[in-house]
Formats: structure tokens, C-alpha cells, sequence
């Protein structure tokens, strides 16, 4: 029989070597990214801020950011308001092949994204609508609003009829009802299913690889185009360092006015009682 110190030790160990295997290839581009050299290399020769001062100057990178935060902004708003829908409709209505549609509506995220950006590229393709905005945020949602539709259907298991039923016996409309009452109830699956969308819509590469047209490149499938077409330099380790900030405050600015603890937790409380 082993001792609970030794299990507590190696518990801990596998935490550790756990962490370590998740955030040494982070470390290592942080690091590199202050290089002095142009090219990638660990440990760096020398240490220098050259590479973050150019990166002003490349407005190719600063284009495809801020097309990325458009698409992700459009997206988690389209995959939100469709989730709230289909999360509603399949929370609230029994019928024959339910659990048929349920999965449908899931099937973006079981499918191989691979299979999904070709197939989508070959629709837009055909339909004449392959340039521009449009063709990646609708192609994002598809892969976006399953989550939002996961994390607001588990919160609507947990929502008290009763209070929409005495909102109608007060004389409140529909839309009323909806606004007042149903969303705010909902909310922490919605504030979730959002992060989520904003996140795996921004951080995508393979999709907007296949969707991406000059002028229109999100900041992954930049990075991923030049990396292969060039290698790995500093310029690259800079921009995903920066992309590192950057998520690390949106998940900062969310503890701070939301709390992770809260959404998380009464989502996972939802997706509970759901059982």
C-alpha cells in the first residue's frame, strides 16, 4: 500500500511536468524573441528590443491583426445570437430526431477541420463568393457557434420557468420576456459560448488559410504562410510574443469585470444538473 505522502509527491511532479510540457514551447519563443540574430535560435545570441521597435513599421501585421479582431468581434456576435436560438429551441422542445439535430448542430466540432475548410472553400467557390469579409466570418461561425450552442443549452437546463411564466401573466410580450428575463438568466453561458467563439475564431489557422485572399489574411494564416514559405525568423516570435499579451489581457479584462471562476462555474454546474 503506498504512503499519501508519496502519492502527493508524484501528483505533484506530474503537475509540474505537466505545466513544463505546456509552457516550454511558449518560453521558448518569448525568449528567442529578443534575439539578436534574425533568424530563430534558442538560447538567443544576445539580447536586444530591435525586432519589437520594427515591428511598428510592418503594417502588414498590424493589417492582419486588425482584420483578425474584426473577424473574431463579427463572428462571436453571429455565433452567439444563432446559438441563443438553437440552444433554446433544443433546451425547450421534444421531438423525433432531436438528438439527430443535436448532433448535427455539434458536428463542426467532431468533424476534421481539414475536411471542413476544403468543403467549405469548394461551396464559396462555386457560389461566386470567395473574396473579402464575409466568406471567413460566416466559415468561423461554422466552426464557433457549437461551443456558444453547448455552453448556452447547458445554462438553460438550470433556468426557472416560472419566472417567464409570471413575466406573462404580468402582461410582458415575447421580445419582452426574451430581453428581460430569459438572456439575463442565461448569461454566464452566453459571456462563455462568447469567449470561446472570440478565442477559436481569432486563433484560427487552418480555415482562414484555405478562405484568405490579399487584404483580407488573418494574423494566424499570415504567420503560418511565412513561417512556411520563409522559416522561422525573430520578426515571427515577436508577432505570436505579442499575440501572447494580447490573449493573456482579454483573459486579464475578463477576470477583472466578469470572473472566469464565475462563468466557468455556472456552466459547469448547468452542464450537471443537465445530466
Amino acid at each position: 500500500m503506498k504512503r499519501p505522502g508519496l502519492q502527493r509527491l508524484f501528483a505533484n511532479l506530474l503537475v509540474v511536468a505537466i505545466l513544463i510540457f505546456i509552457l516550454a514551447p511558449i518560453l521558448v519563443v518569448v525568449v528567442a524573441s529578443f534575439s539578436k540574430t534574425p533568424y530563430l535560435v534558442f538560447p538567443p545570441a544576445g539580447f536586444t528590443l530591435q525586432w519589437y521597435s520594427d515591428i511598428i513599421l510592418l503594417s502588414q501585421y498590424i493589417d492582419a491583426f486588425r482584420f483578425s479582431l474584426i473577424v473574431a468581434s463579427l463572428t462571436t456576435v453571429l455565433s452567439v445570437a444563432l446559438a441563443l436560438v438553437i440552444a433554446l429551441a433544443l433546451a425547450r422542445t421534444d421531438f423525433r430526431g432531436k438528438n439527430a439535430l443535436q448532433a448535427f448542430f455539434l458536428s463542426p466540432i467532431i468533424l476534421p477541420e481539414l475536411a471542413l475548410a476544403l468543403g467549405l472553400l469548394q461551396y464559396f467557390s462555386q457560389m461566386g463568393f470567395l473574396r473579402g469579409l464575409i466568406p471567413i466570418v460566416l466559415a468561423h461561425t461554422v466552426i464557433c457557434a457549437p461551443y456558444a450552442v453547448r455552453t448556452i443549452q447547458a445554462t438553460t437546463y438550470r433556468l426557472d420557468r416560472n419566472l417567464e411564466h409570471s413575466a406573462f401573466s404580468l402582461g410582458a410580450r415575447p421580445f419582452q420576456v426574451l430581453r428581460d428575463v430569459t438572456i439575463p438568466l442565461v448569461m454566464p453561458g452566453i459571456a462563455t459560448g462568447a469567449i470561446m467563439a472570440f478565442v477559436t475564431s481569432f486563433d484560427n489557422v487552418t480555415i482562414s488559410m484555405f478562405l484568405a485572399t490579399p487584404g483580407s489574411t488573418p494574423l494566424p494564416a499570415l504567420l503560418y504562410n511565412q513561417a512556411a514559405e520563409s522559416g522561422l525568423n525573430t520578426t515571427l516570435a515577436v508577432v505570436s510574443t505579442l499575440l501572447i499579451l494580447f490573449m493573456v489581457a482579454v483573459i486579464l479584462l475578463i477576470e477583472r469585470f466578469i470572473g472566469l471562476g464565475h462563468l466557468t462555474g455556472s456552466t459547469i454546474e448547468a452542464h450537471g444538473s443537465a445530466k
